[in-house]
């Protein structure tokens, strides 16, 4: 698996013929192997430029990664995500992890694959139509290619800026950075790089009418023949040859161009032919020529519009699928308010029971006190009554014994003030008497006398 990565980038065909050694083995490996596994196979397929056909692998392999702890691999996943939908016709749900891979490599940052991943979005701007932000994504992944020091890279995005700055017509723009990453191949000495910068700078300054300028460009982008871009080096040295009337050139590159598999190319090579004929007065070829150019254009609009269509649905779609998570978020969002009212409700409630609580444990205490205070006050007058009592007692004593004195000396006016004393001090003791014993008989109640 080590080597395999290590291969993966470089060699994705030595890649996917070595994973496919471990086809039948892998299923005995751990879930954490089989899924770096799969993303590998993913990966090495992609830098194969073999077409996703099915996310099915790549769902497993995002939804393991998404839940597990370690998001190291998240990013990569996610741009991996991208690719895939982009491959199946679904540029919003490309767009969306594409983003989604930007928001995960600030843990975990790879300048390469996120200058890989501004530049994707880009792309996607461009095919989606959206040209002004196209420069914006462009410009981010170039400065990514400077800090991971990846010239070739830097190229590419200074070539990209340039395309989409030509999409929004500003030729100024456009040509200064097609002149940077012409600058930068030279500077590196990549010669390949360089014939694909003016290859595409021909076509522009042809499109343009600048065509000294394009015939420079071209004799660059012609020095050796790349399989791979042979139609568009096609078409722009035959628009070329027949915007300066060299018509031989002309009708050699039309003619190439017809030969190509591509229908739009077909419709090129023969619209060109049919006008090179006419002029001429060749009629008869004219017309055979477009009638084979409007075939072949029918056929290529059939797919542009197919293409289109599947723009359209894989929007909508998308839109659908927007629209189902924001009922998701919204009804998540009802369910976590009503969540929120309730824990509030319910810790009221235990606020409430807690206030009521202290304030009877409150009132219980101050009712307490005044019980302890009311009969801390009775057993005070209690007490006094009993002392008044004794004092009484002792008084209605020296009355007795001044009374027997009297008594000796026969003064009777005296031993009848003596007695009526002592009697009116007999009565005083006996209402005090009374008083207790009414009130230890009917209970006395302290609330009743502080009125609590």
């Amino acid at each position: 698996m080590k080597v395999a990565n290590s291969l993966v980038n470089t060699h994705p065909d030595s890649t996917l013929a070595l994973l496919k050694q471990f086809k039948d083995s892998i299923n005995l490996e751990p879930k954490e192997t089989q899924i770096y596994y799969q993303l590998l196979t993913i990966k090495a397929k992609d830098k194969a430029y073999i077409t996703h056909t099915s996310d099915s692998v790549l769902l497993k392999v995002l939804h393991y990664y998404e839940n597990k702890k370690d998001k190291r691999h998240l990013p990569e996943v996610y741009y991996y995500a991208g690719r895939v939908y982009r491959d199946l016709g679904d540029a919003p749900q490309a767009l969306d992890f594409f983003l989604q891979a930007i928001d995960a490599s600030y843990l975990y940052m790879d300048y390469k694959l996120v200058s890989r991943i501004y530049s994707q979005i880009g792309t996607l701007y461009l095919y989606q139509n959206i040209y002004d932000k196209a420069p914006e994504a462009f410009s981010k992944a170039y400065q990514f290619s400077i800090l991971s020091k990846d010239s070739i890279s830097m190229i590419y995005n200074l070539r990209d800026i340039g395309r989409a700055f030509s999409t929004q017509e500003k030729v100024d723009s456009a040509i200064y950075y097609y002149k940077r990453a012409d600058m930068l191949a030279d500077k590196i000495e990549n010669l390949n790089l360089k014939r694909i910068i003016n290859g595409e700078l021909s076509g522009y300054y042809t499109k343009l009418g600048m065509y000294q300028e394009a015939y420079k460009s071209m004799q660059i982008a012609f020095k050796k023949i790349n399989v791979i871009n042979l139609a568009p080096r096609y078409s722009t040295a035959a628009q070329y040859y027949y915007y300066t009337n060299q018509l031989d050139s002309a009708i050699h590159y039309y003619t190439q161009l017809s030969f190509m598999d591509k229908y739009s190319y077909k419709a090129e090579g023969y619209q060109g032919l049919s006008y090179i004929a006419r002029s001429k007065g060749e009629y008869k070829k004219a017309l055979e020529y477009l009638d084979k150019d409007l075939a072949y254009t029918d056929s290529a609009r059939s797919i542009i519009q197919t293409e289109i269509v599947r723009k359209i649905n894989s929007l909508y779609n998308y839109q659908l699928k927007e629209k189902e998570n924001k009922r998701l978020q919204h009804q998540a969002s009802n369910h976590k308010i009503w969540n929120i009212i309730l824990i509030s409700f319910l810790f009221f409630l235990m606020l409430l029971f807690v206030t009521y609580q202290q304030y009877r444990k409150r009132k219980e205490q101050e009712t307490l006190l005044q019980q302890e205070k009311i009969e801390r006050i009775l057993r005070g007058e209690y007490n006094q009554s009993l002392s008044y009592i004794e004092q009484n007692k002792r008084q209605i004593k020296e009355l007795e014994e001044s009374l027997k004195a009297a008594e000796k000396t026969s003064n009777l006016l005296t031993q009848d003030l003596l007695r009526l004393q002592k009697r009116n001090i007999e009565k005083n003791n006996e209402q005090i008497i009374v008083k207790q014993e009414l009130k230890e008989h009917n209970h006395y109640n302290p609330k009743e006398i502080f009125n609590i």
